[in-house]
């Protein structure tokens, strides 16, 4: 039996926003001791069903003995309340973006500009889904309300993204912010993770 035969499985629940990064950084190989699961980005609509999510992972991660790592932001209120109590590990980071842009360059953007919307290629997708429908944005005054503070739509575009220039800026259009384009690093994430594995 090799020693890597002999690690604890390590199971990394990962939002789907991730899967570009976690696939070019080739983790899985990397780690074989490590299995990745993507949640849908979509649960971000609905925090309960993501903390119940959450839940049901960490329940599966401990009948099996298997030790977990959350690849997300703070994206439900007291998700690390949550995992504190569980004893599970998250990656820092308040939010994917400065997850993808390393913690500096997500700085420097937020220092750069205040009033910066970040958007990548799920939000980007589903942006009707999201933002338009829900929150009523067809009403310039509900537009205002919510984007009013926003000067710039800032695209955090990944290496396997297939070109979603046009409808970048179609959504930085209808919500009057200049468009932005920034590509993501992932040499951040991957210190992250190996410092966790």
């Amino acid at each position: 039996m090799t020693s890597t035969d002999k690690k604890q499985v390590i199971q990394i629940v990962a939002c789907h926003v991730f899967k570009p990064a976690l696939i070019a950084l080739d983790i899985e190989r990397r780690y074989p001791h490590v299995k990745v699961i993507y949640l849908p980005s979509t649960l971000h609509s609905n925090s309960n069903d993501l903390k119940n999510q959450f839940l049901n992972k960490l329940a599966d991660a401990k009948e099996k003995n298997e030790k977990v790592v959350f690849l997300y932001g703070a994206c439900f209120p007291d998700i690390d309340d949550v995992l504190s109590q569980s004893g599970v590990v998250r990656t820092p980071g308040h939010f994917c973006y400065e997850i993808l842009l390393g913690a500096q360059r997500f700085k420097a953007a937020m220092d750069e500009t205040a009033g910066t919307y970040f958007a990548e290629k799920d939000l980007i997708l589903n942006f009707d889904k999201f933002c338009r429908i829900p929150l009523e944005l067809d009403d310039t005054e509900m537009r205002k309300h919510f984007f009013g503070p926003y000067k710039k739509f800032m695209y955090i575009r990944q290496p396997l993204d297939y070109d979603l220039m046009s409808r970048a800026s179609e959504i930085a259009e209808f919500l009057g912010l200049a468009l932005e384009v920034q590509d993501a690093d992932y040499s951040y994430l991957q210190k992250l993770l190996d410092e966790l594995i």
